[in-house]
């Protein structure tokens, strides 16, 4: 029963998008277990970058897709992800729990207004509508996809919608739920049973990728609250909101950039600017693939990392961006914090406090289209030797194994140690 979790070990945006998608050849459905249209998942065809923000990634691999309840569902951008992918790699099939909470624009609205009465203490929200809709969802106020088909329920709903929130955002609850239910009946069809699907496929002894949305620093839980989103991004998350057993996993893979990188507001403590996190961002794109906001830099951050792996019982690791910080004469990583013990701070407060401690290794020359290609050919041994120095290092900090290297920005720029 292959069942692999991809989890992201940072603060989001650490490549998870390819790495599902390397991950899920061979595999027969691609599953995502939480989050929302705040995810953006980026996976480069060819010389076509394809960003997806509510079906995961590593369907461009299975052209099988499978959304489960703990997912917050923006249909209208569920929607447009089926249409890119269709268009990118034909035919998909897609299976959505009808258990899942819809984002409606009366969310939408309550986000805009929630940062802008936070002010100059605002999270950094995409405003997608994530926090609103967890709101409602665990005020038992929220409004699942059967809700809407099934309707009843969708009413009654709306009119409580209307008391609470009608004299704070200009968007009627009637007008959100006439919205939605227009947009549930052209996913009617696409409406099943999500855990039968995937214990249907795991009984055959198929693989099946759970790929998760944003990473393990964002979680409601274990991350930098409050400065997180509003749904689990550990592994641990991939059975609830999936719908599955603990037992139908069987690994889990962590994803991990060889530097870090943060969107929005909260703690950093190995962030960078000038010039080095300025050369970083421009090589490695780094901009929000769902806000299009320039990502904050960082050398990598072993204590994060570490603590990360604990939460996610992680048994292997996917180094993505080896190649983004090729041509840096020196490199560093944050081996501890001074002073500071195990684990990880608990607080906000806690963190900015914290003071990195580096170590400082040699960079290593540019890793371009022939360096691919040979790397690709040859495997872990033709990689330049001060970048191996780096990989055996994380790992020996991290007493972690680092399996895959991503090398390049496509699907298949990964080689194996």
């Amino acid at each position: 029963m292959p069942g692999i979790v991809v989890v992201g070990l940072q603060w989001g945006d650490e490549g998870k998008g390819k790495a599902s998608a390397y991950l899920a050849k061979g595999a027969s459905l691609a599953v995502r277990f939480n989050g929302g249209a705040n995810a953006g998942h980026t996976v480069t065809l060819g010389s076509m970058s394809l960003s997806l923000h509510m079906l995961p990634a590593a369907t461009v691999s299975t052209r099988a897709a499978a959304i489960g309840p703990g997912v917050y569902l923006d249909l209208e951008e569920m929607l447009k992800d089926v249409r890119r992918l269709e268009e990118a790699v034909g035919k998909i099939e897609v299976i959505v729990s009808p258990r899942a909470h819809l984002v409606t624009p009366l969310q939408l609205a309550l986000d805009a207004k929630i940062e802008e009465v936070r002010g100059g203490a605002s999270i950094g929200t995409t405003r997608r509508g994530i926090g609103p809709t967890a709101l409602h969802k665990y005020g038992r106020l929220g409004l699942r996809l059967c809700d809407v088909l099934e309707g009843g329920e969708a009413e009654a709903l709306a009119e409580i919608w209307r008391r609470l929130w009608g004299g704070v955002v200009s968007v009627k609850s009637e007008e959100a739920l006439k919205s939605v239910k227009r947009l549930a009946e052209e996913v009617r069809w696409m409406v099943g049973d999500v855990p039968s699907a995937i214990m249907s496929r795991l009984s055959a002894g198929e693989t099946v990728i759970f790929e998760g949305a944003q990473g393990t620093m964002l979680d409601i839980d274990h991350g930098t609250y409050p400065y997180v989103t509003s749904s689990h991004t550990t592994s641990a998350a991939a059975a609830i909101g999936s719908g599955v057993g603990l037992k139908a996993i069987d690994s889990v893979v962590g994803i991990a950039k060889a530097y870090t990188t943060r969107v929005g507001a909260g703690p950093f403590p190995t962030e960078i600017a000038g010039p080095i996190a300025d050369a970083i961002r421009r090589r490695g794109g780094e901009y929000g693939a769902t806000t299009g906001r320039p990502r904050r830099i960082g050398w990598l951050d072993i204590p994060q990392l570490r603590y990360a792996c604990m939460l996610n019982s992680v048994d292997q690791i996917f180094l993505t961006r080896l190649d983004t910080l090729a041509t840096q004469e020196r490199v560093e990583i944050c081996v501890k914090y001074e002073g500071v013990k195990e684990p990880f701070p608990d607080t906000v407060e806690a963190l900015k406090r914290v003071k990195p401690v580096y170590l400082e290794m040699e960079g290593w020359p540019e890793i371009g289209e022939a360096e691919r290609e040979k790397l690709r050919r040859e495997g872990y041994g033709a990689l330049h030797r001060a970048a191996r120095r780096y990989v055996e290092k994380i790992e020996e900090e991290l007493g972690s194994v680092i399996k895959y290297i991503g090398i390049g920005p496509r699907i298949e720029d990964v080689i194996m140690k």
